[in-house]
């Protein structure tokens, strides 16, 4: 449906810049290109702002480590739940599963929920259905690259929703995200 107002805004706009070409004042054809184009990558921009920056496949890494411990996987688009997959070998075979509930590309973050009946997918989660606040920027270092802090763990939405960032970035390769270093996700070529 928003996708349809959409269309049908961008539509009426271009059919009043065509309107406006018809008239005495008439608009010259570079113009009248240049507005085309205007509209249809601003059309464009706003879809693509519906997609999570961190969908897809990517090696987690601790800090600035060499060796790959986790293959994280995002799938979310905005006004939909989504889901965060771990799969991990450098944990002793740790699997993690979440929700995305929500995400913020702009501000960097996102929320995530435990599944209220199995948890997160690994054994004795005592955070079943309980709410955390991840928040990631993009590793100037490195293309492809995120790092990532969880800040808030198993708390109520609105607790999650409310936490403010209480990282620092400074030196994420090996501290800033409260004790440790940041994780470093790189995209999975």
């Amino acid at each position: 449906m928003k996708r349809t107002i959409k269309t049908t805004i961008l539509s009426l706009i271009l059919l009043s810049n065509f309107i406006a070409c018809q008239t005495e004042k008439q608009v010259s054809e570079t113009d009248a290109n240049n507005n085309l184009l205007i509209g249809l990558l601003a059309g464009q921009s706003a879809e693509s702002t519906k997609d999570f920056a961190l969908n897809g496949m990517w090696n987690s890494f601790t800090g600035s480590g060499t060796t790959s411990n986790t293959l994280t996987t995002f799938s979310a688009k905005f006004g939909q739940k989504g889901v965060q997959l771990e799969d991990s070998s450098g944990f002793g075979g740790y699997s993690g599963c979440y929700i995305i509930i929500e995400f913020n590309n702009a501000e960097g973050s996102f929320i995530t929920q435990n599944p209220e009946n199995n948890g997160g997918c690994f054994a004795g989660d005592t955070n079943k259905g309980k709410y955390n606040k991840v928040f990631f920027f993009k590793n100037t270092d490195k293309n492809n690259s995120y790092w990532v802090c969880t800040v808030a763990f198993g708390k109520t939405y609105d607790e999650a929703k409310a936490q403010a960032d209480t990282s620092t970035k400074t030196n994420p390769g090996s501290s800033g995200c409260g004790a440790s270093a940041f994780s470093r996700y790189d995209k999975k070529v």
